[in-house]
């Protein structure tokens, strides 16, 4: 099976190009970068951070190319991330490099292959956890559809790949084996279901997954995602986004709900965002979730450290930044501080540059 999957990848890279129409190469490049001054009673950790991804590289370089008929193609990011140093140690390290998304891919009539170190959303859910996302993950991803409005998809991760060429590729959490559907009624909603195999770890049982988006009321987000775990333990992660724009002012919240066990958890984040002119912009965002490490749910204070709590583990955050949006480059500006006094103050500064 593995020789058989291996030979299917090869296949697949040689075939994107090989069947490709047309010699012209238009790649696309586009710079991310961003880094949060962290501030914890007396300690203060500078780290690669992104206002709306939490953990993301210091720099990403995007590379794509698209043949002219559309049938077959290439991506790979190169990200550069800058580990957490403490700046009371002077603990500070260098940056590393690595391809964490590089693959090719074709089209086949109705049936589309991928290759190689994945980055496909085709079946994923909506929202922060993208649940059934192939992204990291090396392998290699078959998608058919058989008609307009539905794709059935299969990843089929290769487990040992990373290992045998550690020093080109990062792979990004464990790849496992995931299969499911998305449907689209045009204008109406897209629906996703799938399920994620069991690992050879007890501890990582099979995953089913799903996941919703509405898109019939125009101005309205509104979007659901979640997971239920197989395994000795009951767990159940969900997670609604629902927003609605108002021309110039746009109010929304993420809510989220995880029964893990008898543990119960759950959170609120309102968000606020009103654009001043076309290029400059105010957003705030406020937290409410009786767990310090939300990572279900992904806040803006996830993976920074969270200080001063209120008792029972329950936490308040609040945030405010600005961003200035020009020529295909969108600066942010913000400030985030999370728990009771003497808690977690969070500065940051992004740019995302498209060239």
């Amino acid at each position: 099976m593995k020789r058989l999957v291996i030979a299917a990848m090869v296949l697949a890279l040689v075939g994107a190009f090989a069947f490709a129409d047309g010699p012209t190469m238009a790649w696309k490049t586009n710079v991310y970068s961003g880094f949060g001054v962290a501030t914890a009673g007396t300690v203060t950790t500078l780290q690669g951070y992104d206002y709306s991804w939490v953990g993301a590289g210091a720099v990403r370089f995007n590379m794509n190319y698209t043949s002219a008929d559309g049938k077959a193609g290439f991506n790979s990011r190169l990200q550069m991330t800058m580990p957490d140093a403490s700046v009371a140690e002077g603990a500070f390290g260098g940056p590393t490099a690595n391809f964490n998304q590089i693959n090719a891919w074709a089209k086949f009539g109705m049936f589309t292959v991928r290759a190689g170190m994945n980055d496909d959303y085709t079946i994923a859910t909506p929202i922060w956890n993208n649940y059934g996302s192939t992204d990291g993950k090396v392998g290699i991803y078959f998608n058919v559809t058989p008609f307009d409005g539905l794709d059935v998809g299969y990843f089929q991760p290769i487990g040992n790949v990373a290992s045998d060429i550690s020093n080109f590729f990062s792979p990004a959490g464990t790849a496992r084996a995931t299969v499911g559907l998305a449907y689209t009624a045009k204008d109406i909603a897209k629906i996703e279901l799938g399920a994620l195999a069991a690992d050879w770890s007890p501890s990582v049982p099979t995953t089913l997954y799903a996941g919703a988006a509405l898109t019939a009321v125009k101005g309205l987000t509104a979007q659901l995602e979640g997971k239920f775990d197989l395994g000795t333990t009951t767990s159940v992660a969900l997670l609604e986004n629902i927003a609605y724009n108002m021309g110039a002012l746009t109010v929304g919240s993420y809510v989220g709900e995880n029964l893990s066990g008898s543990n119960f958890y759950w959170g609120l984040e309102p968000t606020v965002a009103y654009k001043v002119t076309d290029n400059f912009s105010v957003n705030a965002i406020f937290n409410f979730y009786n767990n310090p490490s939300q990572t279900w749910m992904s806040p803006i204070d996830a993976g920074i450290g969270i200080a001063g709590g209120y008792g029972n583990d329950f936490n308040l955050g609040a945030g405010l930044s600005v961003g200035y949006s020009a020529s295909g480059a969108t600066l942010t500006v913000g400030d985030y501080f999370a728990g009771a006094s003497g808690g977690t103050n969070l500065f940051y500064v992004n740019l995302d540059l498209a060239l």
